[in-house]
């Protein structure tokens, strides 16, 4: 698998991974680190169509999620902001955003081994393609999915066995970033 080649615009830096992977909790952190903006894919989503992921999930299926996911992440993607991108577990599966990603941003996978994810994955009710099923699976069944565009990213990052201030600073130094604080 090739990497996508680096943007020349680092406006937006993306975090892709697993459910479970701290994409949120990173993102967060990078965000209040360098002064740029956070924004969770998810819960832009979650305003838009006014209701949970999950309720979402049920109503009217994955596939239409993801075709909301798709155009809410293309439409970000375009503004030329400064902003700290958390995506949703699935969207980094569209060619679309993979596409622009590659033209409008800098993408991080943050990496993380099955059991540690199977765990965080655990202790949250709210993810819906894990809801009534046997995690472990899911997640093995997930990743034989995903791996492979996830290595698509600029840059990846094992996240297992790692604090939020280890990892965060760890991207900084790899990606030759100013800290702003």
């Amino acid at each position: 698998m090739s990497k996508l080649s680096p943007s020349n615009n680092i406006n937006n830096l993306v975090i892709i991974g697993h459910m479970g992977s701290g994409k949120s909790t990173i993102a967060l952190y990078l965000a209040k680190k360098l002064s740029y903006s956070f924004i969770d894919t998810d819960e832009l989503i979650v305003k838009k169509i006014k209701m949970s992921i999950s309720e979402y999930f049920k109503n009217y299926g994955e596939k239409e999620f993801r075709l909301i996911e798709e155009k809410t992440i293309l439409d970000l993607l375009d503004k030329n902001t400064k902003n700290i991108i958390a995506f949703g577990g699935g969207a980094f599966q569209s060619f679309r955003v993979r596409q622009s990603v590659k033209k409008n941003a800098i993408s991080i996978w943050l990496k993380c081994d099955l059991k540690t994810l199977a765990f965080r994955c655990s202790r949250k009710k709210n993810r819906p393609l894990l809801q009534d099923k046997n995690i472990r699976s899911v997640l093995k069944e997930l990743n034989k999915l995903r791996a492979d565009n996830f290595a698509k990213a600029n840059y990846t990052f094992n996240v297992s066995k790692k604090t939020k201030s280890k990892l965060t600073n760890e991207i900084i130094a790899k990606l030759n970033l100013n800290e702003n604080y």
